[in-house]
């Protein structure tokens, strides 16, 4: 009874739409207007019964649903009321401005107020290979430039979060559908600002995490195992954040027109074409915008030449060009080689002069307070063998 009921009633709406009562606000019968809604609709309704006509399991027997799905395509309601989303939109900011701001301070004292750790000095119980010292170096100075972007991305979200919040609040914003309406219409680039420089500040933090604790495990004398337990652990979270961030893209307001695309990098790529269209629009150009994305590109390129350039070990063991000459007394002692040094050399030497008048340890040798206290020592000892 209840099947049979539900196909009466299912033929009773499908004629009803096709009754005449329910055509006497159309246009007439002849107009173009008319013929082309009378063929729309039975094209359309032609197509949901052929594409909707499914075979699903109900109960162990299977149903066809083809008018169901017919007529609740033609009753979908289309027209949701507009509403005020600002303080929504607003909630959204707030709720990454503040783990950024908490992310920021972590990674402040992380990366800037500690010292990065050191390797041991060499012992008769452990050796370290002058590779090893060599990546170590390298892992500083990455650190430092890691730490460095990752807190300036995370200052842009703490600093554009703020600044949108404030406009959600102090000007008036029309009604939308929802709460992506209104941010994609009036927040879109910072909307998809925001989330660029969080997610790219939180993998560099992730990267600076990595370097200390694979130095830190060098300097415990930590098995292999161990290490590589601690990087494929810290590769595996990095490869879930990524995955989370991705299905939020995926998803985005709900369907597929309001999403900014389907991984991570759409939403980068999405932003620095808002940001170079903001920066290169007619009517509000944006010229510290664009100077801003010349610099990143910039600072990518100089990146990349120094892991090209100062991949190899012969790096770390060339001389620095600003330190003391090793034949420091041989080219005093030359008139001819003096006469070639610029004023900047010149300061150099004398530099380097008086540091090794003042005992302090020269690349040429040792200090004079060095040798003094070796002295001393040999002599205390000479005397302890004589008595």
């Amino acid at each position: 009874m209840k099947r049979g009921g539900r196909r009466l009633y299912l033929l009773f709406v499908i004629e009803l739409i096709h009754h005449p009562i329910g055509r006497a606000f159309t246009p007439p019968r002849n107009s173009p207007e008319r013929c082309r809604s009378n063929n729309d609709s039975r094209s359309q309704i032609q197509h949901d019964l052929t594409a909707n006509a499914i075979t699903t399991k109900r109960r162990g027997r299977p149903r066809r649903r083809t008018a169901l799905n017919a007529f609740l395509h033609l009753v979908e309601p289309t027209n949701r009321p507009l509403l005020d989303y600002a303080p929504a939109a607003a909630s959204l900011f707030n709720n990454m401005k503040l783990p950024a701001s908490v992310v920021t301070a972590g990674m402040i004292s992380l990366g800037f107020a500690t010292r990065f750790p050191e390797l041991p000095p060499d012992s008769l119980e452990k050796v370290y290979p002058a590779e090893v010292r060599a990546r170590c170096d390298k892992f500083e100075r990455l650190h430092i430039v890691i730490g460095l972007a990752s807190i300036t991305s995370m200052l842009v979200v703490v600093l554009w979060a703020a600044v949108e919040v404030n406009q959600l609040t102090e000007r008036p914003f029309e009604p939308a559908l929802s709460v992506w309406d209104l941010i994609h219409r009036d927040c879109d680039l910072a909307w998809s600002a925001v989330n660029s420089h969080y997610m790219l500040g939180i993998m560099g933090f992730t990267a600076m995490l990595w370097l200390r604790a694979y130095v830190l495990l060098l300097s415990v004398r930590a098995s292999n195992f161990l290490m590589s337990a601690a990087s494929t652990g810290t590769a595996a979270a990095l490869c879930l954040m990524v995955s989370i961030v991705n299905r939020g893209v995926q998803q985005g307001g709900g369907t597929a027109d309001d999403r900014y695309g389907d991984t991570i990098l759409d939403l980068f790529w999405h932003y620095g074409t808002l940001l170079l269209q903001a920066g290169l629009d007619g009517e509000n150009p944006g010229p510290l915008q664009v100077s801003a994305i010349g610099l990143e590109v910039a600072s990518l390129a100089f990146l990349l030449a120094v892991l090209l350039n100062e991949s190899d070990l012969d790096f770390e063991n060339e001389p620095d060009e600003d330190a003391c000459p090793v034949d420091l007394f041989e080219l005093i002692g030359d008139e001819e080689e003096m006469s070639k040094l610029s004023a900047k050399e010149l300061q150099r030497l004398t530099t380097c002069l008086s540091l090794e008048d003042d005992g302090m340890s020269a690349p040429n040798g040792v200090g004079k307070e060095e040798k003094r206290k070796r002295e001393e020592s040999d002599n205390g000892c000479q005397a302890a063998v004589a008595e």
